[in-house]
């Protein structure tokens, strides 16, 4: 009524007083502030509720829907209003109790702000409320999909990529894996692996599937543009990188991603691109795919994961598919050469397979071989291929490039011997600064390392051997072979019929190498002052060097002639005074230096003693006046040498050079004198003060007794490497002693021998033979035992367990072979200590006749990195894992990738009793043979995601039982028959 009067009043003035109208209107607007202040209130009440919802709808999308800047910023709008709205309820009834006058009257002021405040607030929720009609709108037109898909190319045929591509799917299962890498050389295929796993992920793994290619001129900034192009985020070209970081943080904060990144060259700080860390996510990966292994460390991977070239029916099959039809005029032995010439490199057989599709022409296809064996030509086919091989070996330092290149010296698909190879890289001068040969071998291994994680080298399935695959070595002669300048290296390997190079080819170069070349013939002379290595090994046919043929080679500091049919050597050979290193091993014909009257004979040449060579090596030959012959070496530091070499020994004059730093000594097999020789020498290793590498055989235990107690290096301990075999030597098979730089075999004992126990504290490798009265290992200290990497235990027969004890542990055992042990019972007696055998990688196990089960549960849990198990002929085990119901949780062999059963007659079952925690979810690979009674594998639908192939005989395969159909059809199709 007061307002209706006012308003009244205000308009019959409004003619006469135009000044006060306006003073008036001011007043009663102001008024309305303080007026009905519970329903402003309520107001705002409903309309904050009705904009939360909005924006709860908007929340709920973000899942799956990428909102713009205007859209974030509207959120933001919305979460302001939010807190200021609590700020007007906590003031609500402060503000309607709130009086003045002693309490006689309302405190109209604190009215008049809080109402000015709920009409303002109203206006911004209504406001915020119709623009979140058009951001709608916009959030629907960025919806983003969990996966983009990727071109790629298919590979259904290619076991290769099928297997690792299970592996990684493996990995993405496993919650413990973060981040995983993929490494393997250039053109293996890791693009296509990551693409394919790209396209084959979904929404219920992860919320967002992002791919990045890195590239190798990638930068930080890159990085973030193309993953917040991929998220749809709104980046300014002027926004600093600190910004953007916080944008994608934002957004990826509260997804389940997986990171996909390719072609990783350096290290990524993924935190300050704006990655959250995934290990502090659940749901959460990175796979980053690299050339080098380094790299896949430093980004501190949980696992990685070597893709491996294509086996040879695979490379096959893809060069025929992108060749298509060949022409039969093609002569077979064309084509399967240029196919050997891409190495088996998924890039290179498409690369080469496509250039010569449709190509029916006999010159084409030999002028494309022609030039994959030419490194001078250059190759357009392959430009890319070899471009990134190239940008591979640009980013390796000096030093390791030289190592690299002179790696190509041996021939295509050569297992490199890692010892030789280092040794020639240290006489090279590669070392200069090592003044040792440890310290040279610790420096050699470090660089071989480096070469393996970065692909540029791949080990051998040879122990302690190395290759270098096609390609790369392909580029290491590009590169020897620099355009408009002298070739460096002159490689003419595997040649067969080979002709002595054209005197032109020689004269500039640097290093030689014409092994394995049926070479019969070398020419008198040749001129090559700059030349520094020169290999001839593996010549058969190779009789006669010139005396005068090294005349002009002042230089050289590495001769290999090992595998030769030399009987002498030539004089000029002892005129160079640079030489660091000779091979003459298996010159079965060579039977003695020339003396020094021979010189004489060849006036021209200059007589001198090899004053600077120092290392030797004449296992295999006929040479056997060892103290005549090595005195005349004042620097030798490393002789290898065979037992045969020591034939006119006789145990008086000094043989063994005292500046010797490492002595091996092979045992023939046909010296049936050796024991009697070997205690003579161990009276000069004993005064040997430089020694810190030996391999040396102890046909008993007091001879090696003798050694460990009176050597003046032997105490010092800190060897590079040792390779003692103590027992008989009965003129059997030739001794191997495998990789081991630590290496102890006791064969033949009847008891424990201090000496024994006390060397193997320093062992990383342990072989226990036709021991007479052992009953477990436990027996020589297992404390001693502490650092053994493999374990062999053979012909015991007393032994009924191989350790025995609940308080020690082999942290480091990672290979245990049981092998002919009659009474074993078991591998660890009582229950095995946590971590017991962490480590242990495989477990052999083959003619154990006593033994009825391989591991109980309790013991295949503390195996939780064994990967491969092999039981073969052992005639009463009945089951593999045992049940025990004392274990309730854990998981039981979760790394087990192959199994091998091989004649086990009685064995019915893989366990008996079925448990939770035994899935075997990492097996690839079920080898069995005559296991006839085994009626059922422990095989689940989730098995099929690891398992490659599983092995037997058609008979027993027919004959297993299954829990349905479907399930043995899916499994058939992994089955292979033995037959």
């Amino acid at each position: 009524m007061g307002i209706a009067i006012m308003g009244i009043v205000i308009q019959a003035l409004s003619c006469c007083f135009p000044p006060t109208i306006q003073a008036a209107k001011y007043v009663f607007h102001r008024a309305n502030y303080c007026l009905k202040l519970k329903k402003k209130f309520q107001v705002v009440e409903d309309k904050m509720t009705t904009l939360t919802k909005i924006r709860d709808d908007v929340k709920s999308e973000t899942r799956k829907t990428r909102l713009t800047g205007v859209c974030e910023a509207w959120l933001q709008k919305v979460e302001s209003i939010e807190k200021k709205v609590n700020n007007i309820r906590a003031e609500y009834y402060i503000t309607m109790e709130s009086n003045c006058l002693s309490g006689c009257c309302p405190n109209v002021y604190a009215r008049y702000n809080y109402g000015k405040l709920l009409m303002e607030t109203t206006d911004e929720i209504l406001a915020l409320s119709e623009e979140s009609k058009t951001m709608d709108k916009i959030a629907n037109r960025r919806e983003l999909r969990a996966v983009e898909s990727m071109p790629v190319k298919r590979f259904e045929e290619q076991t290769t990529m099928s297997h690792t591509l299970k592996e990684l799917f493996t990995c993405l299962k496993t919650r413990e894996f973060k981040r995983i890498g993929v490494w393997g050389m250039p053109g293996v295929g890791k693009t296509t692996l990551m693409g394919t796993l790209n396209n084959l992920m979904d929404d219920e793994m992860f919320d967002i599937v992002i791919w990045v290619t890195v590239s190798k001129d990638w930068s930080p900034r890159k990085v973030q543009d193309e993953i917040a192009r991929r998220l749809k985020l709104n980046v300014e070209k002027d926004e600093s990188d600190t910004s953007v970081a916080g944008k994608l943080h934002s957004y990826l904060k509260s997804k389940r991603y997986l990171l996909l990144l390719d072609d990783v060259w350096k290290k990524i700080d993924l935190l300050s691109i704006g990655i959250p860390n995934c290990e502090e996510l659940d749901g959460c990966k990175v796979i980053l795919a690299s050339r080098d292994l380094k790299v896949c460390n430093q980004m501190g991977t949980d696992r990685n994961v070597k893709l491996e070239t294509l086996q040879n029916d695979e490379a096959r099959r893809l060069f025929l598919e992108k060749v298509g039809e060949v022409s039969p005029c093609i002569p077979s032995e064309v084509f399967e050469k240029i196919l050997e010439q891409c190495g088996n490199l998924p890039l290179a057989i498409v690369t080469v397979g496509m250039a010569l599709r449709r190509k029916y022409s006999k010159s084409v296809w030999n002028d494309t071989l022609r030039s994959l064996l030419s490194p001078a030509v250059g190759k357009t086919d392959l430009d890319e291929m070899y471009e990134l091989l190239r940008f591979s070996y640009d980013q390796l330092s000096d030093d390791i490039k030289n190592c690299f290149l002179y790696a190509a010296l041996y021939p295509d698909g050569h297992d490199i011997y890692i010892d030789d190879l280092i040794e020639y890289w240290k006489a090279e001068g590669f070392f200069e600064d090592c003044k040792s040969f440890a310290d040279a071998h610790d420096r050699g291994r470090h660089i071989l390392e480096t070469l393996l994680d970065a692909s540029m080298l791949q080990r051998s399935t040879r122990p302690e051997h190395v290759q270098m695959h096609q390609m790369l070595r392909d580029v290491a002669m590009k590169i020897a072979f620099p355009n408009g300048e002298s070739p460096k290296f002159l490689v003419k390997t595997g040649v067969k019929k080979q002709q002595i190079p054209e005197e032109k080819e020689w004269e500039q170069v640097e290093r030689i190498s014409l092994m394995s070349s049926d070479l019969n013939c070398l020419p008198m002379q040749l001129n090559c002052p700059e030349l520094t290595t020169l290999f001839l090994q593996s010549n058969p046919v190779l009789r006669v060097i010139p005396e005068t043929f090294f005349v002009r080679m002042s230089k050289l500091r590495v001769v290999d002639l090992s595998n030769t049919e030399i009987q002498s050597l030539p004089k000029s050979l002892f005129a160079l005074s640079n030489l660091r290193g000779l091979n003459l091993n298996g010159c079965r014909r060579l039977k003695a230096f020339p003396s020094m009257k021979s010189y004489l004979l060849v006036p021209f040449v200059k007589y001198g003693h090899l004053e600077n060579l120092e290392l030797l090596d004449i296992r295999g030959t006929g040479i056997t006046c060892l103290a005549t012959e090595v005195r005349k070496f004042p620097k030798l530091r490393s002789l290898k040498v065979s037992s045969t070499n020591f034939a006119d020994y006789v145990g008086k004059a000094a043989t063994i050079p005292q500046q010797l730093e490492e002595l091996i000594i092979d045992v023939e097999r046909n010296d049936t004198q050796w024991n009697s020789k070997a205690q003579a020498l161990v009276h000069e290793l004993v005064k040997l003060e430089n020694l810190n590498a030996l391999r040396f055989f102890f046909p008993d235990v007091e001879c090696f007794k003798r050694f460990t107690e009176y050597s003046v290096a032997w105490p010092d301990r800190s060897w590079r490497a040792f390779q003692f075999i103590v027992g008989l030597h009965d003129g059997g098979s030739k001794l191997s002693v495998g990789r081991w730089s630590g290496y102890l075999r006791f064969a033949g004992g009847a008891s424990i021998p201090q000496g024994v126990q006390a060397t193997l504290k320093h062992a990383n490798a342990f072989e226990l033979l036709d021991h007479e009265v052992v009953q477990d290992l436990s027996e020589f200290g297992m404390k001693n035992m502490y650092g053994l990497e493999s374990c062999r235990v053979e012909g015991c027969k007393e032994i009924e367990h191989i350790f025995v004890g609940e308080d020690i542990t082999l942290p480091c055992l990672k290979k245990l072979h049981a092998i002919d042990l009659p009474k074993l019972q078991g591998i660890w007696k009582g229950i095995v200590p946590q971590n017991g055998l962490a480590s242990l990688m495989l477990l052999d196990l083959r003619r154990c006749p006593s033994l009825t089960m391989v591991l109980t549960l309790s013991a295949a849990q503390q195996l939780c990195l064994l990967e491969e198990l092999r039981v073969k002929n052992c005639s009463n085990i009945t089951e593999v894992v045992g049940y025990e119901e004392t274990v309730k949780e854990g998981s039981i062999l979760p790394k087990l990738k192959i199994m091998i059963l091989n004649n086990l007659p009685k064995l019915d079952c893989i366990h008996k009793e079925e448990s939770p925690l035994l899935t075997w979810r990492a097996l690839e690979k079920i080898q069995i043979n005559n296991c006839l009674l085994l009626r059922k594998l422990p095989l689940r639908e989730h098995n099929l995601d690891a398992l490659c192939t599983i092995w037997g005989e058609k008979e027993w395969w027919d004959a297993l039982k299954w829990k349905d159909s479907t399930l043995q059809e899916k499994f058939q199709l992994l089955y292979k028959s033995d037959e």
